[in-house]
């Protein structure tokens, strides 16, 4: 079993419109546009993490991971299994949809043939272990896949992928979830020695929880100071928005034609703004919004009054 060989890597381009308004010199990395499995991250990711374990030589034809109901690295997963002939389940955590919703992530997630549990978030690892357990004494060979590709596999997804740069910037900027994309961007620019700023920007996690998660998947020696999350514009926490932020998505949509979403990437670039707007230091500097994807999530939102 071998992996197809993807296109991963995403164009980069000037954000004008955003530069002049911000006083930045500002960028985007598209990773929205990798052409594979609906985009995103989560395909560097999964890939990866994939790609390492049939190298290792592993040869599963279950692979079982966790996620939100509407998670983009479940949606990745169902995807990808299913171009390998795999099956897949899914231990979700949140409400299942109607079984005629056509939007989101979660029609991708059915649609690959992903078998699904919906579960309370306290009941995700017990309900995995479960589903190992029975796998395996029904004789299937089982890959699990931690949810949202927070795996060291990940990491190294991301380390890479800041090579797909044709400059070092000042800052790179981007939506922090699970943790795993920005330790791999802060492991990739501390590799190149550049003095390149990560910036997080957390979309549900507190700063004291979310740094944790990064820290364990970086190298002991990673000088504190790297681990930089802000967690000021969560919004209300995950799938959480406001008026605000929507008011603010519909605003970067007219003046770059960029489109984000009200979970990940809107939450990244309001906190981008709020830096620019806040941080004299920022001015004229070079920044990169490294856009993670998470477009179908627009589906799965709920607005905090």
């Amino acid at each position: 079993m071998t992996l197809p060989a993807l296109t991963l890597s995403a164009p980069l381009h000037r954000l004008d419109a955003l530069s002049r308004a911000w006083g930045l010199d500002l960028w985007a990395k598209r990773d929205d546009l990798i052409p594979e499995f609906l985009g995103g991250n989560k395909v560097r990711k999964v890939h990866r993490i994939l790609s390492h374990a049939l190298a290792s030589g592993a040869r599963p034809n279950l692979l079982i991971t966790n996620g939100g109901a509407e998670s983009n690295h479940a949606r990745v997963v169902a995807l990808m299994g299913a171009r390998l002939g795999l099956q897949t389940h899914l231990v979700l955590h949140g409400d299942a949809p109607a079984a005629d919703d056509m939007g989101g992530n979660s029609y991708f997630q059915r649609a690959a043939g992903a078998r699904i549990s919906y579960v309370e978030s306290d009941a995700i690892a017990p309900t995995i272990a479960a589903v190992v357990e029975e796998a395996e004494r029904a004789g299937q060979r089982v890959l699990v896949i931690p949810g949202g590709g927070h795996d060291p596999q990940g990491v190294e997804a991301y380390a890479d992928a800041v090579r797909e740069l044709p400059f070092m910037p000042d800052i790179i900027v981007h939506a922090s979830g699970t943790g795993g994309t920005q330790a791999g961007l802060i492991a990739g620019v501390t590799r190149l020695g550049t003095g390149t700023r990560v910036i997080g920007i957390s979309v549900a996690r507190a700063r004291e929880r979310g740094v944790e998660a990064i820290r364990e998947l970086l190298p002991p020696n990673t000088p504190g100071e790297a681990v930089i999350l802000d967690d000021a514009h969560r919004f209300g926490g995950y799938g959480r928005h406001s008026p605000e932020l929507i008011a603010f998505i519909a605003e970067v949509a007219r003046l770059e034609g960029i489109p984000l979403d009200p979970t990940y990437t809107g939450k990244a670039m309001f906190g981008l703004r709020e830096l620019a707007a806040t941080q004299a230091g920022l001015a004229g500097r070079r920044v990169v919004f490294w856009h993670t994807g998470g477009l179908l999530n627009l589906h799965a939102t709920r607005t905090e009054a």
